[in-house]
């Protein structure tokens, strides 16, 4: 379970950079898609919130 909190940590933490960068630079150059990008970011927030939880809980 350890192994599964620090996995979805880190896919959490890789969405939530890429919706940012990706979704900032698209909506400066005018693109239409620049929504869809910015909305991984709170799924980001989720599978951080839940790797942090998963990895909490197996150390008890």
């Amino acid at each position: 379970m350890h192994r599964l909190g620090v996995i979805t940590t880190l896919l959490g933490l890789i969405l939530s950079v890429v919706g940012l960068i990706v979704g900032f630079w698209k909506m400066l150059n005018g693109s239409g898609h620049a929504e869809i990008w910015l909305g991984l970011v709170p799924l980001g927030f989720v599978g951080l919130l839940l790797g942090v939880t998963l990895t909490q809980l197996s150390r008890k």
